[in-house]
């Protein structure tokens, strides 16, 4: 059965079929008339795409959507969607269940386009993806259902928000070494008049830290040791996040893998 006679067979079957094959179809949810209605728009939108179960994958990516494809059950076509970020890659490719980064895949060529918005977390912008450093260049973020781990480049590498990956550093635009850590590329940095918060440099690369509980940072000896010192007394109340940040930043840098365990469920497309 074509994609096609897939859709009409939703629309149009008898009451006992139709409450079986709304199990599986994207239009679980509407009425009759309404199944006609999308059923005939899909059947134009879809007529391009391959049907799946003529296809020895048993599934096909879509005629018009990166991150939608259809997949053979039960001798009909039936369409999924990719975790949000990801697009289809093809059967058992990507790094989850036929799914990649746009990047690395070979079905998302123009004129495809992702048509599900992001949904966007702290530190990501989809819930699936790598997403450069907010004030590093040297770190990133890789995204796991919308759960932030941050990663680092090592060897004197940086982020490469076109590359997605770690990169020589006169591959990388608008992240160079700052003048804050010229002295000592990898020292320790007074951060103005703080008595917890300092910058460490990696590399060039300047990296706000802070000292543990009830330590204080030392701007002699440049490290975290037990106070009273010349210029900080014993810690007693903790800054608030404003006056923590307050000139802290010497200058914003330009944005932009393991993933942790567990793999995302498919989804349903939804129409």
């Amino acid at each position: 059965m074509n994609i096609q006679s897939a859709f009409l067979a939703a629309a149009l079957t008898g009451s006992d079929n139709d409450n079986k094959m709304q199990s599986r179809s994207p239009f679980a949810t509407l009425s009759h008339a309404q199944h006609s209605i999308l059923a005939s728009l899909a059947v134009v939108s879809c007529a391009q795409t391959d049907d799946p179960c003529k296809a020895k994958s048993r599934v096909v990516a879509d005629d018009k959507y990166c991150d939608k494809y259809w997949e053979c059950e039960n001798g009909q076509a039936v369409q999924y969607d990719c975790p949000n970020g990801l697009v289809f890659a093809g059967k058992h490719r990507g790094v989850t269940e036929g799914c990649d980064y746009p990047w690395r895949s070979n079905y998302c060529e123009y004129p495809k386009v992702q048509i599900n918005p992001p949904i966007g977390t702290e530190h990501c912008d989809w819930l699936y993806g790598i997403f450069g450093h907010e004030t590093s260049c040297t770190r990133y973020w890789t995204c796991w259902n919308g759960t932030a781990t941050e990663q680092l480049c090592i060897g004197g590498l940086l982020y490469n928000e076109n590359a997605h990956s770690c990169d020589w550093p006169e591959n990388v635009d608008g992240c160079q070494k700052h003048p804050l850590c010229n002295e000592d590329p990898n020292g320790n940095v007074p951060l103005g008049k703080s008595c917890n918060r300092y910058w460490q440099c990696q590399g060039g690369y300047p990296r706000l830290q802070r000292c543990p509980a009830m330590l204080v940072f030392d701007r002699r000896s440049l490290r975290c040791v037990v106070p009273p010192t010349d210029e900080c007394e014993i810690p007693t109340t903790t800054l608030s996040p404003q006056e923590e940040e307050e000139n802290s930043r010497p200058g914003q840098q330009q944005k932009r893998p393991e993933y942790p365990d567990g793999q995302p469920g498919r989804q349903r497309a939804r129409n």
